[in-house]
């Protein structure tokens, strides 16, 4: 109802760490909801809550989906064979890249470092011959009425939020132009095989496994962040940009050379903005799709270092919407 209506944004309830999940905010607020969950099956109703129920992928959702009518034996399809089929009503292709990418997601190897210990109770799904099907954990709390039916439920909410917001993708992405998505979004989105934290990734890391080669910018620097990061990265026009490399990079270097050669090296640079880094409520970027090198190139040595850098030319393959690009560029 919260979010039929409006009234205000359920993913916030989600986002909130003493909460996590729509469960948890009953619990802790309404006297007269009695429902208890074990710690188990709270921990997945908040990986569920927290990385999924957002909307932004349908086919963790999807599968799911699936795993909710198979424990209850409507289905004996393995589950990424009806995956599959699934997909080709959204018009998709699961690929290979993307089939390994869920199946990191859906058994835990997907988080980096620390990330793993908080949902190691989250392993959905096991091998069955050449498939995939719910692991014994899980059809246990399946058969827990409660549980099921509060799954159900934030499945059934995270596929109207990507029905409303995220349906339609942009050229054979699972992204769509304008939205915002944190890093660990995109590298969940663009399939890698494991999340990548933040310090890791920097302005830019390119994926060998996908060919993906995502570029984040933020718009605004802070002026107590060092020389060497001090970046003058500034759209020249809503559809030309202008990024500056890693530090102590040369056109020579091996990220450089992938820039410049992204199309002949078969690789996909996408860009996504954030005005700064200040934004208390959300760690988001813009997406603001496909972009290529026109050629032009620059090294140079950074204000008060030794580092060189190199400065390259971009060109988007769709110019920013204009609200959105006001906001980045003057707001």
């Amino acid at each position: 109802d919260f979010d039929d209506y409006g009234e205000m944004d359920v993913i916030r309830i989600f986002d909130n760490n003493s909460l996590g999940s729509y469960y948890k905010f009953l619990v802790k607020y309404e006297k007269e909801y009695k429902v208890r969950l074990s710690l188990d099956e709270e921990k997945v109703i908040e990986f569920v809550s927290k990385k999924l129920a957002n909307g932004k992928r349908i086919q963790e959702l999807q599968l799911l989906k699936r795993m909710l009518t198979y424990s209850h034996g409507f289905s004996k399809l393995g589950l990424f064979a009806g995956l599959s089929k699934d997909m080709k009503s959204y018009g998709k292709e699961l690929s290979q890249d993307q089939k390994e990418n869920i199946v990191n997601v859906m058994t835990n190897e997907f988080p980096a470092g620390s990330g793993k210990k908080t949902y190691s109770q989250c392993v959905f799904i096991e091998e069955d011959g050449n498939d995939y099907k719910p692991t014994k954990s899980f059809v246990e709390m399946l058969s827990n009425d409660d549980f099921y039916n509060i799954l159900k439920e934030l499945v059934d909410f995270g596929i109207s939020r990507y029905e409303r917001d995220y349906r339609n993708s942009y050229a054979k992405t699972d992204l769509v132009l304008y939205q915002k998505y944190t890093y660990e979004d995109v590298c969940r989105l663009l399939n890698w095989e494991q999340n990548e934290v933040p310090l890791n990734i920097g302005g830019y890391k390119f994926d060998k496994k996908t060919k993906t080669f995502p570029v984040f910018i933020n718009y605004d620097k802070q002026e107590d962040i060092s020389d060497t990061t001090k970046y003058e990265d500034h759209f020249t026009s809503n559809n030309r940009l202008i990024a500056i490399s890693k530090s102590g990079r040369s056109i020579e270097s091996e990220d450089v050379q992938n820039f410049l050669n992204a199309k002949e090296r078969g690789i996909d640079v996408q860009l996504f903005v954030r005005k700064n880094k200040d934004d208390k409520i959300s760690k988001e970027f813009y997406y603001l799709g496909r972009m290529t090198s026109t050629g032009f190139v620059k090294e140079f040595t950074m204000p008060n270092t030794d580092k060189t850098a190199v400065e390259i030319e971009w060109e988007l393959d769709t110019p920013v919407r204009e609200d959105i690009y006001e906001y980045i560029v003057n707001g």
